[in-house]
């Protein structure tokens, strides 16, 4: 059963007690949504590079940015209303998280956005944005091919990679323990060896880095208490 199947969710959530500390962070995350009785409706048309539509009077823009964040990336483009929708090439106030890549792929996505003439960018997670926060995303995406590079010549895992880059400024953003997989998918591109992902042990390292990042935001906070 593929991920991207609701049931394979469902099915996780049911059984996370038997699935390791990988499998309870998935808990975690989807507790709030019920995946039952949902059906994946397959598309009735599909389009490689660019596909132009009409939405009523307006002329859509289908554009091909994929693979990056998964493998069928998209942005729809409505230039009347001077708006791009990005789905989840964006993530507006949060980390994005590279399932698939190659993480360049991404960059140069961003840059397609700020090529544009848009005013608002419409993000797949976070509030309504502009070009602005793509920079900041194309940014904080550079940063870790730059750190990850450094840490995959030195002959690091990806795993010791990711727990060791300093976040810097983007350490305010949310759901920072997503770097452990852009990271893991970066030294597959560096290899040039892909393997299939095994999402339980890298769920099971987000979880790592979080419960690691919880303890030191505690530390301090206890530190700052006493001081």
């Amino acid at each position: 059963m593929k991920p991207e199947e609701p049931a394979h969710y469902q099915h996780i959530k049911a059984e996370a007690g038997k699935l390791g500390p990988g499998g309870a962070f998935i808990s975690e995350l989807f507790s709030p949504f019920d995946f039952s009785g949902i059906h994946m409706r397959m598309p009735d048309q599909t389009f490689s590079g660019e596909y132009e539509l009409k939405v009523g009077d307006k002329t859509v823009r289908l554009i091909e940015v994929g693979p990056a964040h998964t493998r069928g990336d998209t942005l729809v483009h409505v230039p009347k209303d001077r708006v791009v929708y990005t789905g989840d090439i964006l993530f507006s106030g949060g980390t994005p998280i590279a399932w698939a890549g190659p993480v360049s792929n991404w960059v140069r996505a961003c840059d397609r956005i700020l090529a544009m003439d848009v005013d608002v960018v419409v993000p797949g997670h976070g509030p309504i944005a502009d070009k602005q926060t793509v920079r900041e995303m194309r940014g904080y995406l550079q940063f870790v091919i730059d750190e990850a590079r450094k840490r995959y010549d030195k002959g690091m895992s990806a795993r010791d990679a990711a727990f060791d880059i300093p976040l810097g400024q983007y350490a305010s953003l949310g759901d920072s323990e997503r770097i452990v997989v852009t990271v893991w998918n970066l030294f597959q591109e560096f290899s040039g060896e892909r393997t299939e992902p095994d999402i339980f042990a890298l769920f099971e390292m987000m979880a790592a880095y979080r419960d690691r990042q919880r303890g030191h935001a505690h530390a301090h906070g206890h530190h700052q208490h006493h001081g």
